[in-house]
């Protein structure tokens, strides 16, 4: 399975206490925790005092890279053989980016398509860029 994210979810974008929170996450309820204290922040007008981006999208993809990963986690432990990962296709010409993106929609299918039909050396869990392992 691949779920598309994007390096908007990089958690360079964070302070440490929430980088660790995403790091720690064990489960899927772990993430869905993070995601409803960004709500709860957002709702409250507190996130940039609480350490969260001020871009929802940006913390949406932080979750999907992060739910990948702990569902992936999840799975193994089950003896599930599914690999489950997560990418960027990078900045695609789409409507998203109004043309303005420097890959075409066949380059920005590159990953995506490799973690799906290639491969992979049995790697799930993880997030991809450009047919690589990114650091999240």
């Amino acid at each position: 399975m691949v779920n598309v994210s994007s390096m908007a979810g990089h958690l360079n974008r964070y302070p440490d206490s929430i980088r660790k929170q995403f790091l720690d996450a064990k489960s899927h309820d772990d993430i869905t925790s993070l995601m409803q204290s960004f709500k709860k922040a957002a709702a409250n007008g507190t996130t940039r005092e609480e350490g969260w981006p001020m871009a929802a999208y940006a913390v949406s993809k932080a979750g999907v890279i992060g739910m990948t990963r702990t569902i992936a986690m999840e799975a193994q432990q089950k003896g599930s053989t599914v690999l489950l990962n997560s990418c960027c296709p990078g900045y695609v010409q789409t409507d998203m980016t109004r043309g303005g993106g420097v890959k075409t929609p066949d380059q920005g299918a590159q990953t995506p398509v490799m973690l799906a039909l290639h491969d992979i050396g049995g790697k799930s869990g993880l997030f991809f860029q450009h047919e690589k392992v990114i650091e999240w």
